[in-house]
């Protein structure tokens, strides 16, 4: 009896072996969804805030050493759209975006190429700065109490107003680095204070600075230092 089993037995087998193929191969084909299509990977870039033929540019580049390469920022996320002045004047930032393959020309002066902002951080600390005499209300704020390491509130448009400084009680007090996060940015050597020539020092850091009881260090944007007074709440009001 068992001779006679055994071709039966290697048949059965055999369609075994085929149905299984079958369902590993052909049934997943027909019952799993298709995945989903990836995310669109949008590269970040190093850029610097510039400007050219009267437009706010960015100087853009793959690498914090560049090469830069100069972009007109478009879109509503750009930080010229979405920042006070007195931030976006020196920043720095990190920005996610796209080429948009447009070439803008400004009055017969120079084109440049589209860049649409998708959003940005800050590359490096967060510079604000100040200027007393300024028209712009903007750069008369006291801004010292606000973190370095990210944006806060009171660095956006729309977001809640910084203390106001009098800036006729403005005194100026030292000359330092244009710009702290670069070692090679430095004042000028014909800064003078009350007759005294003051040059920057190594370009990294200011001297220390203080000032009297009841006034703050305000750094203005080309380097200056000075010592003033904040006005009260109610006159800060008014500029609002």
């Amino acid at each position: 009896m068992k001779p006679r089993l055994l071709p039966t037995a290697v048949a059965l087998l055999g369609i075994g072996i085929v149905g299984l193929y079958s369902y590993l191969t052909l049934a997943p084909s027909r019952s799993m969804p298709t995945p989903p299509n990836a995310p669109e990977v949008v590269p970040e870039y190093f850029a610097e805030r510039t400007s050219d033929c009267d437009v706010v540019l960015l100087n853009l580049s793959k690498s914090d050493a560049g090469p830069f390469k100069r972009v007109l920022p478009v879109g509503a996320n750009q930080p010229y759209e979405r920042l006070r002045r007195n931030v976006w004047e020196q920043g720095r930032y990190l920005v996610r975006g796209r080429f948009t393959g447009k070439v803008r020309e400004f009055q017969e002066c120079a084109s440049f190429p589209e860049f649409e902002v998708l959003d940005f951080k800050p590359w490096g600390p967060v510079q604000r700065c100040a200027s007393p005499g300024a028209l712009d209300a903007e750069m008369l704020t006291y801004t010292g109490d606000l973190p370095e390491d990210r944006y806060a509130p009171e660095d956006f448009l729309g977001g809640p107003w910084p203390p106001s400084f009098d800036e006729a009680s403005c005194r100026r007090v030292a000359a330092c680095a244009l710009d702290k996060r670069r070692a090679d940015s430095r004042g000028s050597p014909e800064d003078v204070i009350d007759g005294e020539e003051l040059p920057s020092l190594d370009g990294r850091f200011c001297h220390p600075v203080t000032c009297e009881p009841g006034e703050q260090r305000v750094d203005d944007c080309s380097g200056v230092i000075w010592c003033c007074r904040l006005l009260p709440v109610d006159e800060q009001a008014t500029q609002d």
